[in-house]
Formats: structure tokens, C-alpha cells, sequence
């Protein structure tokens, strides 16, 4: 619970200062809410950004997970789709349609790569999946992303099997 505590505070704190970043205006202070957001990954993966960024999105998911339980590893996996999210809101603030597509897409295929690789996380990656759906037109879905939900079924808060 602490450690969840933790993470819900620097993603607070991380959305805090992306947004006072963008608020003034300045491209110089859109990169440096990418360097914060990118350093945020980093420590989620805990190695340098080379060791992660060119991994696909299942190996990104495994190195999240590698060594810890399925909870730990759920809430890593969300954390760093809020990561994406907020990457996406920068590319958006300087007119960056396509990375912004691409990092909400890459949240989402990392959301839904997870609920496949820990089915008994329940409903945890229901209510992030769904915002993404609603900001990514179904014809800008890459392939992988939209095989990935199309299989996607979540389970109802106490379902089994």
C-alpha cells in the first residue's frame, strides 16, 4: 500500500509539473517536461532509456514485471502508461499529433499487454484502457494494438476464470 502511495504521489507530482511546464508557453520547458517524464521511465525500469526504448511492447512489459509479483508489476505497468499519457500531452501542446498518437498508442498496447499477461488483475486496467479507446480513432490502430483489443476481456470484479 505504501508503495502504491508512492507511485500515485510521483505521478501527482509528475502531471503537476508537465502541466506547469507546458502552462508557460515555452518549447525549451516542453523539453524539459520530456526529460522529466523519460527520467520517470527510467526509474520505472530502473536502467537507462537506450536498455528499454527500442524493446517491443511485450518486452517492455515483461522487464516491468521481471521479479515482481503480478500486483507490483500491474502498477508499474499502469504507472508507465500514465507516463505515455503525459508524453502525449506534450507532443500535443507543440504540435506533435503524430508522437502524441504514438506514445497514447503505445500506452495502450502496453495496458492491454498486461491484462493478457495477468488476467487476474480483474477490472485494474479497465478504466485507463478505456480513456485511451476514446483519444485513438480505431483506423489509427496499429495492427498489434488492435489485435490486442479485440482479444481484450475484462473481468467483472469478482469473476473467476
Amino acid at each position: 500500500m505504501m508503495r502504491q502511495d508512492y507511485i500515485l504521489r510521483l505521478i501527482a507530482e509528475l502531471r503537476q509539473f508537465v502541466a506547469a511546464m507546458l502552462g508557460t508557453g515555452d518549447p525549451a520547458r516542453a523539453g524539459e517536461a520530456l526529460h522529466a517524464v523519460l527520467h520517470a521511465q527510467e526509474r520505472l525500469f530502473q536502467r537507462p532509456p537506450a536498455e528499454f526504448l527500442g524493446l517491443t511492447i511485450d518486452e517492455q512489459v515483461a522487464l516491468l514485471g521481471r521479479a515482481e509479483s503480478p500486483a507490483a508489476a500491474v502498477e508499474k505497468v499502469i504507472t508507465y502508461a500514465a507516463t505515455l499519457k503525459l508524453a502525449a500531452e506534450v507532443y500535443d501542446a507543440t504540435n506533435r499529433d503524430a508522437l502524441a498518437a504514438s506514445s497514447r498508442q503505445l500506452a495502450l498496447g502496453a495496458l492491454l499487454t498486461a491484462a493478457q499477461r495477468w488476467p487476474e488483475s480483474g477490472t485494474d486496467f479497465l478504466d485507463p484502457i478505456n480513456r485511451l479507446k476514446g483519444q485513438l480513432p480505431d483506423e489509427l490502430l496499429n495492427p498489434t494494438v488492435r489485435e490486442l483489443l479485440e482479444q481484450y476481456r475484462p473481468k467483472e470484479p469478482g469473476q473467476t476464470g
